[in-house]
C-alpha cells in the first residue's frame, strides 16, 4: 500500500507528518534528543536493520532535522546531530512521551518515571558518560 503524498496539503500537522511520520524517523529524533548520533548506536539502541536506518537518517538529514558531519576518515564514519529544526522537535516527543505515561502505565510507574524533561535530560547524562568512557 502506497502512502499518499502530503506535501499540497495546507496544513502544519500534515506538514510534519510528511517528515516524521514513519515511527522510526521520531525513534531516532528521540534517541539524538538522549544523546545519541551515530549509525551503529541508533542500530543497537532500536533494533533496525541497516538499510532502514539509512533510508530514515538521509529522510531527516533532507527534511533539515539532523546534519551529516564525517567524524573519521579512515573508514568515512560519520555522526547525526540534530539540528535547530531538530531540537525544536523536542517538545513533541515530550508531548508524546507524557501522554504514553499517562495512558500506557501504572500510577507508580509515572511517579517512578517521572516528566519527560526529566526523562530526556537524565537520558542524555547517562549517553555522554558512556561516551566518555568509550574515548
Amino acid at each position: 500500500m502506497r502512502r499518499k503524498c502530503l506535501d499540497d496539503q495546507d496544513c502544519p500537522v500534515a506538514c510534519t507528518m510528511q517528515v516524521v511520520g514513519e515511527w522510526w524517523s521520531i525513534l531516532i529524533v528521540r534517541d539524538c534528543l538522549r544523546g545519541l548520533t551515530r549509525f551503529d548506536q541508533f542500530q543497537k539502541n532500536l533494533a533496525i536493520s541497516p538499510n532502514m536506518l539509512a533510508r530514515r537518517l538521509q529522510t531527516l538529514v533532507d527534511a533539515g532535522l539532523l546534519e551529516r558531519r564525517q567524524y573519521r576518515q579512515h573508514p568515512p564514519r560519520y555522526e547525526y546531530l540534530l539540528t535547530e529544526r531538530g531540537r525544536d522537535f523536542r517538545v513533541v516527543i515530550a508531548a508524546m512521551y507524557d501522554w504514553g505515561l499517562r495512558n500506557f502505565s501504572d500510577p507508580v510507574q509515572q511517579l517512578r518515571q517521572g516528566s519527560a524533561n526529566d526523562y530526556l535530560q537524565e537520558r542524555m547524562q547517562q549517553q555522554i558518560q558512556q561516551n566518555n568512557e568509550e574515548t
